[in-house]
This record gives structure tokens, C-alpha cells and sequence, in this order.
């Protein structure tokens, strides 16, 4: 098979038996994004570390006190990240290290750089409690992923009605949150409940779409744009079309793939992709295809994630063992860090520093609100401590236990 970009050589990806051809939609001329390396980021960077600086300044009134922070900050950005020579993502005169992460500059990045200050030493001024949430909003989806984590509440009727949604969204907000990243099932089926959601919280709060592509019309690329949408986080799980629809269990998904990841760049959205690394996946050749694929898309982030013996894959040998996690690491440290590999996508690697230096999920950072409205520790820790539709009817504060769940394998940052 022959995967063809509008601007460049062909790819060559693994034959299939009907050897078609997937033609490429040119990327748009105006896409405005780019990954900066070298003297560029290291601008970037030095404009970043002054505002912190300012920031540490206004908030500890004290040089002393806030040099020590800041160092302490940059020093736990290298252990997480593997180094503090990171790429940046400029897009629209915004600046990302992270999909996770809020954009610089900004009052959410302020608000969120304050929250991390005050893991620190301690702020007496009110700070955000999380960094982000999953909050699945819906159960429905058309497709039948190999490694779904909702499959066994998948086509269900829908547990949030669009004022609960939004109730949701609020009630986090008041607690501090930087981001909330949507998914499903298949959030794109709820785009009309989509759009309010993102236009009432879009002032306090970054908002990404986690999608597998189905919907992501131009029409509805438009719109979330308008509203305020920040990214969309693509899932694609090989660069091969038709291993790719397999893994999905729906025909024509890696098409789905390409028009999505168009539309988005039409309307400067950021976008990256989400790939689960089977065993079967995690080689250097086939890691370097995919990367090869998502650069020459323009896709600034490649998010790789491990498969976990949860929903589809409950009682599945599917765990990697250490001879994927060190090709795995490689293949992050080699395209972040290396020179050589200053243009290419930025990769985002949960795996490196789960077993360095523990799990940001689990409350301390994150949490998980599956499609039933249970409170988890993260998307693949199913600990259901509670369900957030109780806490909207009784009207009650997030309950600090909840923020410290803890991850079940891995100690807390």
C-alpha cells in the first residue's frame, strides 16, 4: 500500500491484499502551526521563565523564596519530561509543550503555573485543585475498538442530560481547572451539546475533543472553533488504512482519520494523534513510520499509550513487557532530545515517567468521569469512588478523598 501526501514522496506502509491507495488531502495552506527547536524555543522558553519569575514574585513577595521555587519547578518539568530542552508547539501565537498543559501565554497558564507553585510551597491565595479532567460525556459510539475502556457501558442510554454536562464543567471550575478533555464513547455525537459546554467555560478552562474522527465535519470543526475549542486529540492506531479499520471494527475509520485531521487545521485547531501500542505495534520500523506519516500531516503531537487489561481488553494478555517499554523509551527520549529530529512531531509518552517517577493521575493532577458519571482514577483505574451526579444533586464540594485516590500501580508525583 501507498499512503500519498499532497507535497512530498510517497510513504510506504505494510501491503494490504486490495493494495488501494489512500490519497491525502493537501495540508491547508494557512494551517499556521510549527515545532520550534534550537534558538527558537530557547526564545520562548527565556519569555516563559521571566513571566514565571513575575508570577513567583507577585505571589511569594520574596526573591529568595521565589528563585528556590522556580528552580524547583524546572527541576520537576526534566525528571517528568526526560530533560529540559523540550520542544514547543507554536500555533496562532500560542505556545504548547503539552496537550496537557495550557497554552503560553495565558491566564489559564498563569492560573495553572500558580497551582504548581503551591505544590511547592504552599500559596495562601485560592488555586487550582486539578489540572485537567477526562469527562467521558457520552456512551454512544459506532465503533468497536479493540481496546475500549468503555466497552461494557458502550450504546447505553445517555446519564447526562446538556444542563448536567454543563453543571459538571461548573462545578470543577469553581474548584480551579486548567483543561477538560472530552470523550466517550464518541463525543462527536453530542456536538450540539458540545458547543455550549465549550462556550460557557471557554474564559476559565481549556477544552479538547478526544475523538476517533466520526462527525468531525468541516462544518463541525467551524463551529467548535467559534466556540472556543482549543485541539482535538485524534486517535489513530496504525499508519496501515486497513490494520488501522480493524483495530477500530469500523470500515472507512482511517478515512474518517484523514478528513478529521484536515478540517481541524482548516480552523488552526491544535491536533494530535493517540496511539495505542500493542505489542504487536511497538517496533522501531513501525514507530518510525508512524512518526514519519505525522509529521508530513502536520500533526505537532504523537500521544502513545499502553494497552491496559481493562473494558475490551479485561483478562487479556495484552500488557507490554520491558523489551517494548525500552523500545518505547527510545523512541521518546530519540525524537524529543535528538537534533536530528528538531522538526518532528513532539511525542507524549505517559509510560516514561509512570515508572520514573510515578502517576499524575489518580487526583493528584487528574481524574477520570466515565460515561456513567463515576469518578476515577484515571481512564484505566476503574476505582468508581463516586458518582459526580451525587455531588450536583446535594450540591457538594469535591470531596478531598477523592483527590487523593492515589493510582493502584504506580506512586503519586
Amino acid at each position: 500500500m501507498t499512503i500519498r501526501t499532497s507535497a512530498s514522496a510517497p510513504i510506504e506502509a505494510q501491503a494490504t491484499a486490495d493494495e488501494r491507495e489512500v490519497v491525502w488531502q493537501p495540508v491547508p495552506a494557512d494551517y499556521n502551526v510549527r515545532v520550534l527547536a534550537g534558538w527558537q524555543r530557547r526564545w520562548v522558553e527565556t519569555r516563559a521563565a521571566w513571566h514565571i519569575l513575575i508570577l513567583a514574585l507577585q505571589a511569594y513577595r520574596d526573591i529568595r523564596r521565589s528563585v528556590k521555587v522556580m528552580k524547583a519547578l524546572y527541576s520537576f518539568k526534566k525528571n517528568i519530561l526526560g530533560g529540559i530542552e523540550t520542544k514547543i508547539v507554536k500555533i496562532e501565537n500560542k505556545y504548547y509543550h503539552s496537550i496537557y498543559a495550557p497554552a503560553f501565554p495565558s491566564d489559564i497558564f498563569d492560573r495553572y503555573i500558580l497551582s504548581e507553585f503551591n505544590r511547592i510551597a504552599p500559596l495562601n491565595s485560592g488555586v487550582n485543585r486539578l489540572s485537567f479532567i477526562f469527562f467521558a460525556i457520552t456512551s454512544k459510539c459506532p465503533l468497536r475498538c479493540e481496546h475500549c475502556f468503555e466497552w461494557n457501558k458502550l450504546n447505553k442510554p445517555e446519564s447526562f442530560s446538556p444542563a448536567q454536562l454543563k453543571a459538571v464543567v461548573s462545578k470543577f471550575q469553581n474548584g480551579g481547572i486548567s483543561q477538560f478533555h472530552l470523550s466517550g464513547g464518541e463525543p462527536m455525537v453530542r456536538i450540539k451539546d458540545i458547543v455550549p459546554l465549550i462556550e460557557t467555560g471557554r474564559e476559565n478552562s481549556e477544552f479538547y475533543v478526544l475523538t476517533s474522527g466520526f462527525n468531525f465535519t468541516a462544518t463541525n470543526a467551524r463551529t467548535l472553533k467559534e466556540a472556543g475549542l482549543t485541539g482535538v486529540v485524534i486517535s489513530l492506531d496504525h499508519y496501515d488504512p486497513e490494520m488501522h479499520d480493524a483495530f477500530r471494527g469500523f470500515h472507512n475509520s482511517f478515512t474518517d482519520v484523514l478528513k478529521a485531521v484536515n478540517y481541524a487545521q482548516e480552523q488552526n485547531l491544535l491536533v494530535a494523534f493517540s496511539l495505542c501500542a500493542t505489542k504487536e505495534f511497538t517496533t522501531k520500523e513501525k514507530l518510525m513510520q508512524y512518526l514519519e506519516l505525522a509529521k508530513r500531516m502536520k500533526v505537532p503531537f504523537v500521544q502513545i499509550l499502553e494497552p491496559k487489561a481493562v473494558g475490551h481488553y479485561e483478562g487479556r494478555d495484552v500488557s507490554l513487557n520491558q523489551s517494548h517499554f525500552d523500545i518505547l523509551d527510545q523512541f521518546y527520549q530519540l525524537v524529543n532530545f535528538d537534533p536530528a529530529y528538531r522538526d518532528s512531531p513532539v511525542i507524549i509518552y505517559h509510560g516514561y515517567h509512570l515508572r520514573r517517577k510515578g502517576c499524575l493521575s489518580g487526583g493528584n493532577r487528574s481524574l477520570y468521569i466515565d460515561s456513567e458519571g463515576a469518578i476515577n482514577a484515571c481512564p484505566f483505574c476503574h476505582t468508581n469512588a463516586v458518582n459526580v451526579k451525587d455531588l450536583l444533586l446535594t450540591d457538594s464540594e469535591i470531596p478531598d478523598d477523592i483527590l487523593a485516590l492515589g493510582c493502584s500501580r504506580y506512586r503519586s508525583v
